[in-house]
């Protein structure tokens, strides 16, 4: 597997990703076309989770995708919005643009956000082909096209919950009005799956059922599953991504809360859907 880190756009665009590309397996010959997911990990817009970056890079690569984690704007840096839309549709366009030289199958990328990475992900299908998004570099409409939207636990709605202070909201948004993504959605949102748990102490799921309830007014091919309980920030669900003990030694079971054996099935559920609305069978085997 190659594993490159660069900076992608320039000036406000400007933005570092690192690219998860399997290697070519000889066996067959000739390299095979990949999907790609690109993935916006959380941290609450004052780090990107490391627990929802590579471990989910690798997640996917281990399906024959290839990944990339996006190490968009946080709010250090300024308000988030717009800023952290215009560097996700840098990176759309760019794998629009050397897809064939990565062997990327442009038609097969998925936008896969958590939590505060989520909340930019809905964003950014909601407003996908709007104009705002062209700017402050031109980006073609069709180059910043995703064809599937991935959430996990997400923010929705800067008024449903998350942050708890006017002035953490503020930080993000900005100016910018356009921050609601329930509020945002259109017939031209790609398929989404979603997923969260009812217990989410940080994120109310109130914030992924409001957005499952515009998706389906706007008859939009949405897949969501919504879990009795679990934390929030459980990435994987599994050992690999829970807390250890030595992260809480006074409290040496708190990581037990993130091994869930029932939400771990999201990934599994999420890559099924997949298959069947990429026809991923298919797919692979006419290449």
């Amino acid at each position: 597997m190659q594993v490159t880190t660069q900076t992608l756009g320039t000036g406000p665009t400007q933005v570092t990703v690192t690219l998860y590309l399997p290697d070519a397996i000889a066996d067959f010959q000739h390299p095979q076309m990949r999907p790609l997911a690109i993935i916006l990990p959380g941290g609450g817009f004052d780090f990107h989770s490391q627990r929802e970056s590579e471990p989910m890079a690798l997640a996917y690569a281990a399906q024959g995708f290839a990944a990339v984690t996006v190490a968009y704007r946080l709010t250090a840096a300024g308000p988030v919005l717009p800023v952290a839309l215009w560097q996700i549709a840098t990176v759309v366009a760019y794998y629009h643009d050397h897809a064939a030289e990565l062997h990327l199958a442009s038609d097969h990328i998925i936008l896969a956000g958590f939590s505060a990475g989520g909340y930019l992900a809905a964003l950014y299908a909601d407003l996908w082909a709007d104009p705002a998004l062209a700017t402050p570099q031109i980006l073609p409409v069709a180059k910043r096209q995703v064809s599937a939207l991935a959430l996990a636990y997400p923010v929705i709605g800067l008024r449903l919950g998350w942050p708890k202070l006017a002035a953490k909201s503020r930080a993000i948004h900005g100016d910018f009005t356009r921050h609601e993504a329930d509020q945002l959605v259109t017939s031209q949102n790609p398929p989404t799956f979603i997923w969260a748990t009812q217990t989410d102490e940080t994120v109310p799921v109130q914030n992924t059922l409001a957005y499952l309830t515009a998706l389906t007014q706007h008859k939009i091919a949405t897949r969501a599953q919504i879990y009795e309980s679990g934390p929030h920030g459980l990435a994987l669900a599994r050992s690999q991504t829970a807390f250890p003990v030595s992260f809480r030694p006074t409290d040496p079971t708190w990581g037990e809360r993130y091994c869930r054996a029932d939400v771990a099935q999201w990934l599994t559920d999420e890559l099924a859907w997949l298959a069947r609305l990429w026809r991923l069978d298919a797919f692979w085997r006419e290449q």
